[in-house]
């Protein structure tokens, strides 16, 4: 059972207050674990610091016979508040190791803070805070790995923790809603704010549900969700913004949706773009019919601003990469070329329906880090999206 679905069903049965077992660990990592693995060298080379430790407790799959619920090895919302803050703020500093290392190492211990959670029965609010930061992380790091190979990191298993996260935050969410009052909700969810001094880990209503949009693009039941919430939420600049890209994309309007991107904050681009190469895809097919010509040709440039390409040489590459003829931009607009992978910025498309390839494997996204997102990453987890817009 997922931590979700063993959430919900206290939630229905409304289990925690009476019957939830409070951790009584009061460091990041239990003693009993930290001598285990320091005995049987698993120490990892992040909880090195300089010269000494800094363990934190990793995950561990439920086993029949274990016991999963002792108090002692458990620890309290105060210590996985802070255990978060840690992993999220300072671990992910660390230069000395590849970004898929210490992904890796962060999810481990972020699903045992999830663990954690769903052993204690932690309350809403309290799940809430623990759940928005992580979010955060699965979406960033979906975004920043999306090229690497799958020896290092699998975008399915990323997808999977960040819907787990993003279903259990939003039940928490619909749960306050229903048992406190606008304001209350309002400052509860407002808890956690940045500190200009020092970085801090916020908690972000809108942000996710923002997310939780645009990480189902194409899928009806964030947009029903949407309709659902309460006007005060609903009005939010933010959430109208990524619904109207939800419904021009339902609708087909490539060049509406790319327009629109380019109004989002760091975080949901990075939800965006994993989607751009099959939008681009679709919108270099849609293209194909409307621009078909025996003899025409459409400026690669024209095709950049329209599919949020970065250069009009992207451009090329990727009508190409479908089987589409490019020309330079000479007197004689019969005369084809071998680009051999070389493509300038005044190419022309010359669009066929015929020619067009729609069996070819999608074009791998741009390695290329867009100025909105060329911030570190301890801003891009602890922004609130307040007056972004």
């Amino acid at each position: 059972m997922s931590y979700i679905d063993f959430f919900s069903k206290n939630i229905k049965n409304k289990k925690w207050d009476a019957e939830s077992i409070r951790g009584s660990c009061y460091e990041m990592c239990p003693q009993v674990e930290e001598k285990l693995r320091a005995k049987e060298k698993l120490v990892h080379v992040l909880e090195v610091v300089g010269s000494t430790r800094q363990l934190v407790k990793s995950y561990s799959r439920s086993a029949a016979d274990s016991n999963m619920a002792i108090p002692g090895l458990l620890r309290p919302f105060p210590i996985l508040k802070e255990t978060t803050q840690y992993l999220l703020l300072r671990v992910t500093k660390r230069t000395d190791v590849t970004p898929a290392c210490v992904y890796d190492f962060i999810n481990d211990r972020l699903r045992a803070i999830r663990q954690d959670m769903t052993v204690q029965r932690l309350a809403p609010e309290e799940c809430v805070q623990l759940l928005e930061p992580m979010i955060r992380f699965y979406v960033y790091f979906g975004y920043r790995l999306c090229t690497s190979p799958l020896s290092d990191f699998d975008p399915v298993l990323n997808k999977k923790y960040l819907l787990e996260c993003m279903k259990w935050f939003l039940s928490c969410c619909d749960m306050l809603d229903g048992k406190s009052r606008d304001y209350e909700l309002t400052e509860l969810l407002s808890n956690w704010t940045i500190d200009k001094a020092e970085h801090r880990l916020t908690c972000d209503r809108v942000l996710v549900e923002s997310l939780y949009v645009l990480c189902n693009l194409g899928d009806m039941h964030p947009l029903y969700r949407y309709l659902s919430l309460r006007p005060d939420i609903k009005r939010n600049s933010h959430l109208q913004l990524v619904y109207k890209m939800a419904v021009a994309n339902l609708h087909g309007n490539f060049v509406k949706l790319c327009q629109l991107s380019e109004k989002l904050c760091p975080l949901t681009y990075c939800a965006f773009l994993l989607h751009l190469p099959t939008i681009q895809r679709r919108g270099v097919s849609v293209l194909s019919v409307a621009y078909s010509s025996a003899r025409g040709a459409v400026p690669a440039g024209a095709v950049a601003r329209w599919l949020r390409l970065r250069s009009a040489a992207r451009a090329a590459a990727l009508c190409s990469h479908h089987g589409l003829a490019i020309r330079r931009d000479h007197n004689d607009h019969n005369d084809h070329y071998e680009h051999n992978g070389h493509y300038e910025q005044n190419d022309q498309v010359h669009f066929n329906k015929k020619d067009f390839k729609a069996d070819v494997d999608l074009m791998k996204p741009d390695t290329h880090v867009p100025d909105k997102l060329n911030i570190p990453i301890q801003e891009i987890l602890t922004y609130r999206t307040d007056g972004m817009i």
